[in-house]
């Protein structure tokens, strides 16, 4: 399959980024690498950070079709649904979700970013439960599968021997025993 421009541009940039470093690496060089022009590069994004951003539509959307499609009732476990779907995605991207995250942890603009990015996404799950649920129960579900989710996602940063969705329902089975703590 042939790639799009903006594929292109995002493996440029978590090449030369990985290598160079987020502040050393400039737009020409992310675009000449990709073999496209600077031109094309500001057609796809407004800056070098927009490349890490892009997906962030496709991300929370992407939660929110699993929690449609789940037969869950409790709202934590639909908010997990959307988590494990998430975990399975980033499974099959390892290596590319690990250089985007290494990349977003060296730079505290893209961090600050990063985490403006998962508060609006909590905003939409919250919105979403909130069809069915109570406002309080909605953003208790969201923030607590968040919290879950976040104890996984960092273990699986830090080592490669397991997969995000293993460590998420151990994160569960963990957060299991300390309700009965």
């Amino acid at each position: 399959m042939k790639k799009s421009s903006q594929e292109k541009l995002y493996e440029a940039a978590l090449e030369l980024i990985t290598a160079q470093g987020y502040d050393n690496t400039t737009v020409l060089q992310i675009a000449t690498k990709a073999g496209l022009t600077e031109r094309t590069f500001f057609r796809k994004f407004k800056n070098k950070a927009d490349i890490f951003f892009a997906g962030g539509e496709q991300y929370s959307e992407m939660l929110l079709n699993k929690m449609r499609e789940s037969k869950e009732t409790n709202p934590l476990f639909i908010v997990l649904d959307g988590y494990f779907y998430a975990a399975d995605f980033f499974d099959e991207h390892r290596e590319r979700t690990v250089k985007r995250q290494k990349i977003i942890a060296s730079h505290p603009d893209l961090e600050e970013r990063e985490l403006l990015k998962q508060s609006k996404i909590e905003g939409l799950l919250v919105e979403y439960l909130l069809t069915d649920y109570e406002e309080r129960t909605a953003r208790l579900a969201v923030r607590l599968a968040r919290a879950i989710y976040s104890v996984a996602w960092e273990e699986w940063l830090e080592n490669d021997a397991d997969s995000l969705h293993h460590l998420l329902e151990k994160a569960i089975a963990d957060f299991n025993e300390l309700k009965n703590y």
